[in-house]
């Protein structure tokens, strides 16, 4: 008998493994696609002579499509098994990437865009749900960290590549060349990802389905993290479309091609997705959350000073702290109600792409009217802000 259970644990652990990779690859596939743009817009404005403002279309309009296809998820995604539903999603956005490239006016690419964008929501929807459901409760922790880690290495080498491929040759290589290395994560996805086992489909008539998912939407409870997950990626959004126009002036003066290089930072993400696990491990996460919020006051606080070191290392710490609160912020919302898990990890992400739109337009209209010293303290009164919802949260959630 221990025999067979020891047999039963070790292929459940490889199964986690095998899991633990493919959706890295998710992660990675989804974060690259829905940004790679971002350094290809000087690109855009030459080859279609638009502003700079209208070019950032094909990136707001990607994240338009992933919300309302995450709307659209809260209604049918647990009606279909999780692998086939991302599998489908990264192989069909794939495509769409590649066929950007091939695009004859700035209309057509930013419709493929927001595409893009819908059919990347039907992955980023249920992955959390597929890892809850089919791993390990000991590894779900350490999964859902490299799911993350898998967003940051996706966001930073989407950015990357992009830049380093539109320099060397063109944009529509550089976006062809990331349809295809992503159509690849999604075969390798589809081929060794194991099938949704403990997956049960829901059906529901669609008057129960609003009443339900309205009521998870309104949540005393869950409310605060949907919050916090829009205001921490509103903020983190905010330090990254900007702090390049800081760094091309006076004291910093860097050179345009330079700039790209920021994106190298997302390193500290990765760091911060995988450290979550063993930090949880140790302490209560919404004190954890608490902490790490407040820390993020004195990351902002070091983008003051006119030294780059200081300024690059305000930015590690913030990048890292983003990602940590993310992962905790996904691990209780996926976690409150075990038989709507992509219902409310779909709320939460609605949530959390509006912050981006929202407040990385806002905060960018501080910049242009008051300058950057009164840009850094509006993301630290918006950080104060979120530090009272999560405790807020936290209080809400510990209550009997």
């Amino acid at each position: 008998m221990d025999n067979c259970q020891e047999i039963s644990t070790s292929g459940k652990s490889t199964k986690d493994n095998i899991i633990s990779i493919c959706v890295f690859l998710s992660g990675f596939s989804c974060f690259a696609q829905l940004y790679y743009f971002q350094p290809l817009l000087p690109d855009l404005a030459h080859e279609f002579n638009l502003s700079a403002s209208y070019s950032s279309l094909a990136i707001s309009f990607s994240t338009l499509g992933m919300v309302i296809g995450l709307f659209t998820a809260m209604f049918v995604a647990d009606s279909i098994p999780r692998k086939n539903l991302i599998s489908a999603a990264l192989l069909s956005s794939s495509v769409a990437s590649v066929i950007c490239s091939y695009s004859n006016s700035f209309f057509l690419l930013v419709t493929l865009s927001a595409l893009k964008g819908f059919l990347l929501s039907g992955a980023t929807s249920v992955s959390l749900a597929y890892i809850s459901e089919e791993v390990l409760p000991k590894n779900k922790g350490k999964i859902t960290g490299l799911y993350i880690a898998g967003n940051a290495l996706g966001g930073m080498g989407g950015r990357v590549i992009s830049s380093y491929l539109s320099t060397e040759f063109s944009w529509r290589t550089a976006s062809a060349s990331i349809g295809v290395l992503c159509a690849v994560f999604a075969i390798l996805f589809l081929i060794f990802s194991p099938r949704s086992i403990n997956f049960k489909p829901k059906k529901e008539n669609f008057k129960s389905l609003i009443i339900s998912n309205l009521h998870l939407l309104t949540s005393a409870k869950l409310l605060p993290f949907y919050l916090i997950g829009s205001l921490m990626l509103g903020i983190f959004v905010s330090l990254y479309n900007y702090l390049g126009f800081y760094l091309v002036k006076e004291p910093f003066n860097f050179p345009d091609y330079l700039i790209h290089y920021i994106y190298f930072m997302y390193i500290f993400g990765v760091f911060g997705s995988i450290a979550t696990a063993k930090l949880t491990a140790r302490y209560n996460h919404f004190k954890i959350q608490k902490t790490i919020v407040l820390s993020s006051v004195a990351a902002l606080l070091l983008l003051y000073v006119n030294n780059f070191w200081i300024v690059t290392l305000g930015l590690a710490i913030f990048t890292f702290n983003f990602f940590v609160v993310h992962v905790i912020c996904n691990r209780v919302v996926s976690d409150y109600n075990l038989q709507k898990r992509s219902v409310t990890i779909s709320i939460y992400l609605l949530f959390y792409y509006m912050g981006s739109s929202v407040w990385g337009s806002a905060t960018g209209v501080v910049l242009d009217n008051f300058g950057w010293q009164w840009f850094i303290a509006t993301l630290i009164a918006l950080t104060f802000i979120l530090y009272a919802i999560a405790y807020r949260g936290a209080r809400l959630m510990q209550e009997n």
